[in-house]
């Protein structure tokens, strides 16, 4: 069984360099002015996503629902 990562809130700062180097590995949550910004780097890819809904990043984070909620969800 997979252990269950811990998402991380941290600044938008922190948020670019995990982006641009992809380094730490993890679960990444940022508040950037009125939306969520999730970065999914558990493989060093750094998928990223924008939501209006704290819920709907946490639940992308972690595999729970779609991406359909990405950038215009509910």
């Amino acid at each position: 069984m997979e252990k269950k990562l811990k998402i991380q809130r941290v600044s938008s700062e922190f948020l670019g360099r995990v982006i641009e180097h992809r380094v730490p590995l993890g679960l990444f949550l940022a508040k950037e002015g009125g939306l969520w910004v999730a970065v999914d780097n558990r493989d060093g890819d750094a998928w990223t996503e924008d939501f209006r809904w704290k819920h709907h990043a946490v639940r992308w984070l972690r595999d729970e629902g779609s991406s359909v909620y990405a950038h215009f969800g509910s």
